[in-house]
Parts: structure tokens; C-alpha cells; sequence
């Protein structure tokens, strides 16, 4: 596991390199501290990135941007925890408030251990060739009479059901919503939304129903639950 610390505070890059190394999660891992020259830095090959908001001629949310690896967990630090809603329109996986940081840090693991459990949860696509999605694969899934299409970040797989029994099963996790009589949605992927509509990180917006009018109370008990 390969790790990146972005701050151009040298004092709490170390601290919180020290955290890193005494957790049981991340030890014994190879972790890599950024303290000047941000934009030179090769961002792509890392699981982890820990990003300063706030850099010294430099925006960590503008550096975050650039890294494509769509595996790469993107963790913001901050003195400013205001400054997370600054944020939605990056998938942010977790952000850390310095005053607060080593409570913070529980509870980032406490996500990590989640998010791990969660991953190992399947969805049976097709029962005759024993096909199955990993649930936070899913980003949405929409119906076309007595067809769903689910569609994840690099492939779209079909299965004949209604949406209405697949709502049956998938809503029961705490991270998928009806948005319409079409559409579910999964909040994993979700960088914009209102009681109206609901943007995904592929840049595809959906209409919210009248029925869905919840929507943002949902999304932000995921966000809680997520933390």
C-alpha cells in the first residue's frame, strides 16, 4: 500500500505520518511526504492521499482533481472544517480536522473497516452463469419495463426484473435511494444533489420525483453513517 502526505505544514505531516505508522491498518506501509513543489508531484500510483486544503501558493481540492486513479482514496485535512463543503464536487473519501485530528483518525479507520465489510457484499446479476456486482461497484441502475441496466464506473450489466423488486433488496442498504420510478441511485457516487436532482461523479444528472422529495435527509444519514 502506497501512501502520500500534500502539506506544507512540516510539523503536522510528521505527526500524522507517526499516526499512520502506529495504526494497525496502514503499517508497514511506504508513506511519502510533500512539503513544496505540489504540482510536480506524480499523484497516480497512491491508495491513500492525505491533501492540506489550504497550501502555500497552491489548492489542494485543485490538486485532488487531477488524479485520475479512480482507486486512489482522497482524504482532505484542514484547520478549517468549513471548508468541507468545498469539497463535494471531488470524490472526497474522508476529510480530517487538524484540531481534531486523532479523533479523526479513529474514525477513519473506523470507515476503512466499514467500507472493507461493505466490498464484500454481492448482488446476483445472472443466477444461470453464477454473475455477481460488488455493491459499491454499482453507481446507478435504471429500468426499462421489466429490464434493469446496472451500471458501474466501467461496465453496464442487465438483468430481467422489475425495479421494484430490486429496490427490494438494494434499498436496503443504507447507500441506495429511489430517485423515480426508473432510477436508483447509489450516494457513494453523488457530487451534487437537492430535492430536485441528483448529479453523479460521471457528470450524468437525474430528475428526484415528488415521492423522493427525502432525498436529502437519505444522503446526508449516509454521510453520518459513512463517519
Amino acid at each position: 500500500m502506497k501512501i502520500g502526505i500534500i502539506d506544507d505544514d512540516l510539523v503536522f505531516s510528521n505527526i500524522l505520518k507517526k499516526q499512520i505508522e502506529n495504526s494497525n491498518y496502514f503499517c508497514e506501509n511506504d508513506i511519502d511526504i510533500y512539503n513544496d513543489d505540489f504540482q510536480t508531484i506524480d499523484i497516480e500510483n497512491y491508495d491513500f492521499l492525505f491533501i492540506d486544503i489550504i497550501l502555500a501558493q497552491d489548492d489542494g481540492i485543485s490538486l485532488a482533481k487531477k488524479v485520475n486513479n479512480k482507486t486512489t482514496k482522497i482524504i482532505f485535512i484542514s484547520n478549517n472544517e468549513a471548508l468541507v463543503y468545498d469539497c463535494f464536487d471531488i470524490h472526497l473519501y474522508f476529510f480530517i480536522r487538524k484540531a481534531f485530528y486523532e479523533d479523526d483518525f479513529k474514525r477513519l479507520l473506523t470507515k476503512i473497516e466499514k467500507d472493507e465489510a461493505e466490498s464484500n457484499k454481492q448482488y446476483l446479476v445472472d443466477e444461470k452463469n453464477n454473475q455477481y456486482i460488488r455493491y459499491v461497484d454499482i453507481c446507478y441502475i435504471q429500468s426499462h419495463r421489466n429490464m434493469c441496466t446496472f451500471f458501474t464506473i466501467d461496465h453496464e450489466y442487465q438483468q430481467y426484473i422489475t425495479l421494484k423488486r430490486c429496490a427490494e433488496t438494494l434499498c436496503k442498504n443504507i447507500a441506495f435511494y429511489k430517485i423515480n420510478s426508473y432510477t436508483i441511485i447509489n450516494f457513494k457516487y453523488v457530487t451534487k444533489i437537492n430535492s430536485q436532482s441528483v448529479t453523479l461523479s460521471n457528470k450524468q444528472t437525474f430528475n428526484v420525483s415528488r415521492q423522493s422529495k427525502d432525498i436529502v435527509e437519505k444522503y446526508h444519514a449516509y454521510r453520518r453513517y459513512l463517519q
